[in-house]
């Protein structure tokens, strides 16, 4: 097992931490455009929707009564002051910012997280920013948020994995609060305390059916604030016309533009993520460009 120093991803650095103390090395500057992120892409990434009641609520989902998960590729990863490129085909793009867990060891079937024992499997948090394509994600064919979801440069996160000492894990989880601008205007903002699923729960149904490694990263839902939250028109639009992909998709464009606009080239989304004591504990700053534009 290498040092953490000699450690090329983060599953190697968390696996390290009994065998050194990482707190300890030489210093090094480096520039921030140069931070990459601090989850690397051999991570599996598994997300939380609709996990806040205000998130809910304006996607017409407050009365559901399961867990909702889903994955996003990790090659969607990108840097905390990376740029977020918007595809060609893409009109309607969101953010969604979120507290990510990364793991401190496998799960899998049979085994069970509690809170008395979430310390042993989560090893740290991190920001990030769940940035989906609303009309890739309800516009394809039986709807792709895989793909809505995936695209490169979908996920800043950073610019810090805060590592925690197993008997912090606990209590910090409860007490986390993120916050997301664009432009300076305040969109979203909560507290982890608000999570409907909260983590123990999440990690062992989603263990119950599926393998998680040391460094996988859970995305744990976003706070209510999107760019356009779900109206009955909406709602129509996907029950009437499942099975017509063309329409639907135009529908959608048409009835989601109603409201605040959605991120363009040039705008500037900014997050941060802090403990109760106010205590910053990462912040990102990634700009919209166009796929062509990409710097």
């Amino acid at each position: 097992m290498p040092l953490a120093s000699e450690a090329k991803t983060t599953s190697e650095i968390i696996a390290s931490l009994d065998q050194a103390d990482i707190r300890r090395g030489p210093r090094v500057e480096v520039s921030a455009e140069q931070l990459l992120s601090p989850v690397t892409s051999d991570a599996q990434i598994f997300a939380q929707g609709l996990n806040y009641v205000a998130h809910a609520s304006e996607a017409q989902h407050a009365n559901r009564k399961s867990n909702l998960i889903f994955s996003k590729a990790s090659s969607a990863l990108t840097g905390p002051y990376g740029d977020i490129i918007r595809p060609s085909e893409v009109q309607l793009l969101d953010y969604e910012v979120e507290i990510g867990l990364v793991l401190r060891k496998n799960l899998g079937e049979g085994q069970e997280v509690t809170d008395k024992t979430i310390g042993e499997a989560v090893a740290g948090v991190v920001l990030c920013n769940d940035v989906s394509a609303r009309d890739t994600m309800f516009g394809a064919t039986f709807l792709q948020w895989y793909r809505g979801k995936s695209y490169r440069t979908f996920c800043p996160t950073g610019p810090a994995l805060w590592l925690l000492e197993p008997e912090e894990v606990q209590d910090t989880l409860q007490n986390l609060e993120i916050k997301l601008w664009v432009n300076g205007e305040l969109r979203q903002s909560a507290n982890s305390r608000q999570l409907i699923w909260k983590p123990a729960e999440t990690l062992s149904y989603i263990a119950s059916s599926i393998d998680m490694r040391c460094g996988d990263l859970l995305l744990t839902g976003t706070p209510g604030g999107v760019t356009a939250p779900a109206t009955p028109r909406l709602v129509d639009i996907l029950k009437n016309h499942l099975l017509a992909d063309d329409r639907r998709r135009d529908e959608l464009r048409i009835e989601m533009s109603t409201g605040r606009p959605f991120l363009q080239p040039g705008d500037l989304v900014t997050a941060t993520l802090a403990d109760s004591r106010g205590l910053t504990l990462g912040g990102l700053a990634n700009q919209i460009v166009e796929a062509h534009q990409k710097r």
